[in-house]
Protein backbone atom coordinates (compact mmCIF):
# COMPACT_ATOMS: atom_id res chain seq x y z
CA UNK A 1 0.00 0.00 0.00
CA UNK A 2 2.71 2.20 0.33
CA UNK A 3 4.05 4.95 -2.32
CA UNK A 4 7.60 3.14 -2.35
CA UNK A 5 8.08 -0.48 -2.37
CA UNK A 6 9.32 -1.02 1.44
CA UNK A 7 11.10 -4.54 0.75
CA UNK A 8 13.60 -2.45 -1.78
CA UNK A 9 16.69 -0.90 -0.67
CA UNK A 10 16.60 1.67 -3.84
CA UNK A 11 14.58 4.88 -4.01
CA UNK A 12 12.76 5.26 -7.18
CA UNK A 13 11.65 8.55 -9.07
CA UNK A 14 8.31 9.41 -9.97
CA UNK A 15 8.77 9.00 -13.65
CA UNK A 16 10.50 5.53 -12.74
CA UNK A 17 7.46 4.83 -9.99
CA UNK A 18 5.15 5.78 -12.90
CA UNK A 19 6.49 3.37 -15.34
CA UNK A 20 6.19 0.52 -13.06
CA UNK A 21 2.91 0.60 -14.05
CA UNK A 22 1.64 -0.01 -10.30
CA UNK A 23 -0.64 2.71 -10.92
CA UNK A 24 -2.08 1.98 -7.70
CA UNK A 25 0.41 3.13 -5.23
CA UNK A 26 -0.44 6.76 -6.33
CA UNK A 27 -3.87 6.34 -3.79
CA UNK A 28 -3.43 3.54 -1.38
CA UNK A 29 -0.98 5.60 1.14
CA UNK A 30 -4.38 7.20 2.02
CA UNK A 31 -5.75 3.89 3.64
CA UNK A 32 -2.70 3.65 5.78
CA UNK A 33 -2.44 4.70 9.38
CA UNK A 34 -0.12 4.46 12.18
CA UNK A 35 -1.90 4.51 15.54
CA UNK A 36 -5.28 4.49 16.93
CA UNK A 37 -5.35 8.43 17.02
CA UNK A 38 -3.66 8.92 13.65
CA UNK A 39 -7.29 7.31 11.89
CA UNK A 40 -9.31 8.59 14.82
CA UNK A 41 -8.35 12.47 13.60
CA UNK A 42 -8.93 11.23 9.91
CA UNK A 43 -12.05 9.57 10.13
CA UNK A 44 -13.47 12.59 12.42
CA UNK A 45 -12.36 14.97 9.90
CA UNK A 46 -13.78 12.77 6.68
CA UNK A 47 -17.05 12.34 8.76
CA UNK A 48 -17.61 15.76 9.53
CA UNK A 49 -16.09 17.63 6.52
CA UNK A 50 -16.17 14.78 4.23
CA UNK A 51 -20.30 14.16 4.18
CA UNK A 52 -20.87 17.74 3.49
CA UNK A 53 -18.81 17.45 0.22
CA UNK A 54 -20.38 13.84 -0.87
CA UNK A 55 -23.84 15.83 0.06
CA UNK A 56 -22.90 18.80 -2.22
CA UNK A 57 -21.07 17.09 -5.02
CA UNK A 58 -22.72 13.65 -5.28
CA UNK A 59 -21.47 10.44 -4.74
CA UNK A 60 -20.34 10.09 -8.17
CA UNK A 61 -18.15 13.40 -8.18
CA UNK A 62 -17.35 12.92 -4.65
CA UNK A 63 -15.29 9.88 -5.63
CA UNK A 64 -13.57 11.69 -7.95
CA UNK A 65 -12.83 14.66 -6.05
CA UNK A 66 -11.10 12.06 -3.20
CA UNK A 67 -9.24 10.27 -5.93
CA UNK A 68 -8.20 13.15 -7.14
CA UNK A 69 -7.01 15.28 -3.92
CA UNK A 70 -5.36 12.08 -2.51
CA UNK A 71 -3.22 11.65 -5.90
CA UNK A 72 -2.17 14.98 -5.63
CA UNK A 73 -1.39 14.63 -1.69
CA UNK A 74 0.29 11.72 -2.16
CA UNK A 75 2.51 13.04 -4.98
CA UNK A 76 3.42 16.43 -3.07
CA UNK A 77 4.79 14.19 -0.68
CA UNK A 78 6.38 11.88 -2.28
CA UNK A 79 8.67 14.55 -4.17
CA UNK A 80 9.03 16.56 -0.48
CA UNK A 81 10.43 13.25 1.03
CA UNK A 82 11.29 10.49 -1.60
CA UNK A 83 12.57 8.42 0.37
CA UNK A 84 9.50 8.68 3.22
CA UNK A 85 7.14 6.17 4.46
CA UNK A 86 3.86 8.07 4.94
CA UNK A 87 0.15 7.25 4.71
CA UNK A 88 -3.18 8.39 6.28
CA UNK A 89 -6.27 10.19 4.62
CA UNK A 90 -5.67 13.69 6.35
CA UNK A 91 -4.15 15.10 2.82
CA UNK A 92 -7.80 15.09 2.01
CA UNK A 93 -8.78 15.80 4.71
CA UNK A 94 -6.94 19.32 4.20
CA UNK A 95 -8.36 19.46 0.69
CA UNK A 96 -11.37 19.48 2.27
CA UNK A 97 -10.67 22.01 3.99
CA UNK A 98 -9.58 23.86 1.09
CA UNK A 99 -12.45 23.22 -1.23
CA UNK A 100 -15.01 24.14 1.67
CA UNK A 101 -13.04 27.42 1.92
CA UNK A 102 -12.96 28.51 -1.66
CA UNK A 103 -16.80 27.16 -2.59
CA UNK A 104 -18.18 28.97 0.29
CA UNK A 105 -16.33 32.33 -0.94
CA UNK A 106 -17.56 31.55 -4.72
CA UNK A 107 -20.79 30.24 -3.63
CA UNK A 108 -22.62 29.97 -0.23
CA UNK A 109 -23.85 27.32 0.68
CA UNK A 110 -25.17 25.68 4.07
CA UNK A 111 -23.19 22.54 3.09
CA UNK A 112 -19.53 24.67 3.16
CA UNK A 113 -21.02 26.98 5.96
CA UNK A 114 -18.53 25.37 8.31
CA UNK A 115 -17.65 27.44 11.66
CA UNK A 116 -15.00 29.60 11.01
CA UNK A 117 -13.17 28.51 14.36
CA UNK A 118 -13.18 24.68 13.01
CA UNK A 119 -11.44 25.91 9.60
CA UNK A 120 -8.82 28.21 11.66
CA UNK A 121 -8.05 25.69 13.64
CA UNK A 122 -7.05 23.02 10.73
CA UNK A 123 -5.08 25.89 9.70
CA UNK A 124 -3.24 26.43 12.71
CA UNK A 125 -2.61 22.75 13.15
CA UNK A 126 -1.12 22.51 9.83
CA UNK A 127 1.03 25.47 10.85
CA UNK A 128 1.84 23.93 14.23
CA UNK A 129 2.71 20.40 12.48
CA UNK A 130 5.30 22.67 9.81
CA UNK A 131 7.32 23.90 12.69
CA UNK A 132 8.41 20.06 13.89
CA UNK A 133 6.78 20.54 17.37
CA UNK A 134 4.64 17.44 16.58
CA UNK A 135 7.46 15.58 15.58
CA UNK A 136 9.50 15.42 18.42
CA UNK A 137 6.40 14.92 20.98
CA UNK A 138 5.04 11.61 18.73
CA UNK A 139 8.01 10.43 17.68
CA UNK A 140 7.70 10.07 13.80
CA UNK A 141 7.62 12.79 10.94
CA UNK A 142 4.16 14.25 9.86
CA UNK A 143 3.11 14.08 6.07
CA UNK A 144 3.25 18.19 5.92
CA UNK A 145 3.66 17.96 2.21
CA UNK A 146 0.71 15.86 1.81
CA UNK A 147 -1.31 18.27 4.03
CA UNK A 148 -0.36 21.36 2.23
CA UNK A 149 -0.16 19.80 -0.68
CA UNK A 150 -3.90 18.29 -0.19
CA UNK A 151 -4.90 21.95 0.99
CA UNK A 152 -3.99 23.70 -2.48
CA UNK A 153 -5.39 20.50 -4.37
CA UNK A 154 -8.89 21.24 -2.56
CA UNK A 155 -8.59 25.16 -2.60
CA UNK A 156 -8.00 24.46 -6.69
CA UNK A 157 -10.10 21.80 -7.40
CA UNK A 158 -12.97 24.04 -5.97
CA UNK A 159 -11.76 27.31 -8.17
CA UNK A 160 -12.03 25.10 -11.27
CA UNK A 161 -15.69 23.24 -10.34
CA UNK A 162 -17.60 25.80 -8.40
CA UNK A 163 -19.36 28.08 -10.23
CA UNK A 164 -19.63 31.68 -8.61
CA UNK A 165 -22.67 33.17 -7.25
CA UNK A 166 -22.53 36.58 -9.50
CA UNK A 167 -24.56 39.58 -7.18
CA UNK A 168 -26.49 41.61 -8.20
CA UNK A 169 -26.56 45.50 -7.83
Amino acid sequence: LSFQDVYSPSVISLSEFLNTGEIWRLITPTFLHFSFMHIFFNSLGMWDLGRRLELLLGKMNFLLFFVVTATLSNIAQFLWHPAGFFGGISGVVYALVGFIMVSHKLAPNKLTAVQPAELGFMLLWLVLCMTGVLDSLIGGGVANAAHLGGLLAGCAYAFITVKPISSKV
